[in-house]
């Protein structure tokens, strides 16, 4: 009998946390899917639509920090924008506002594209005001994958992923919108080590845990060997 029809493999047994066995299910996340960071792979096991356990790991990329981006575009300041109003338009997406990431994606495009600032600059505005103002988005993020100081000193973190979700998404468009008005970015562009990642999905579902991946702000990562992280 086949045991992997379709090549999907099927759960095993394992302990619940309660004491009472469920099925366990192996399910790979990565490297090449919509709305995540290119060249994460995570590897979940999941007990009903809970993950319990996880790990990362890295493939390797010919040129990870361009990947994406014109050749002729020499600004670090508007690609690093562009960058972060891409990973705001998949973390909107995810959440099912189909129109911020709309808006957001035209700004990366705009950003990349042309060499126009003022309207990027000015629609960058628009979207932060209305995310900021969103009573849904409020509801439906707020509390998800929280981050306060001793977590990110523990991991060696910056600030700038402190919070949870909805905080990060707002941090995310004020850096895109800080690097528009010429402020260069200081510090680490990965602001949560990739071995870190596991820590932050276990215990969530899959659907949120792909969220607090999206809130990261991370750059396309790449190893130039695939590197696991339990």
């Amino acid at each position: 009998m086949d045991m992997a029809p379709g090549g999907i493999p099927l759960a095993s047994g394992g302990e619940d946390r309660d004491g009472l066995e469920m099925d366990l299910l192996h399910l790979r996340l990565g490297p090449l899917l919509a709305y995540w960071p290119a060249g994460l792979v995570l590897r979940c096991t999941l007990q009903g639509d809970v993950i319990v356990d996880a790990e990362t790991s890295l493939i390797a990329a010919d040129n990870p920090t361009a990947a994406g981006e014109p050749r002729h575009l020499r600004e670090d300041r508007r690609r690093f924008a562009a960058r972060r109003c891409d990973n705001a338009a998949s973390l909107l997406k995810l959440a099912g506002w189909d129109d911020a990431a709309s808006r957001a994606r035209r700004i990366r495009d705009t950003l990349l594209f042309t060499d126009d600032s003022d309207g990027p600059a000015a629609e960058l505005h628009r979207l932060r005001r209305m995310v900021g103002r969103s009573w849904w988005l409020r509801w439906s993020l707020r509390r998800v994958g929280p981050l306060d100081a001793q977590d990110l000193a523990r991991r060696g973190s910056p600030a700038t992923v402190t919070g949870d979700v909805r905080d990060r998404l707002l941090a995310m468009l004020d850096r895109a919108a800080n690097s528009i008005a010429g402020q260069q970015p200081t510090g680490p562009l990965l602001g949560v080590p990739v071995d870190a990642i596991p820590d932050l999905v276990r215990g969530w579902d899959l659907a949120t845990a792909r969220l607090i991946v999206a809130s990261l702000d991370l750059d396309p990562l790449a190893a130039d060997r695939e590197v696991s992280h339990g």
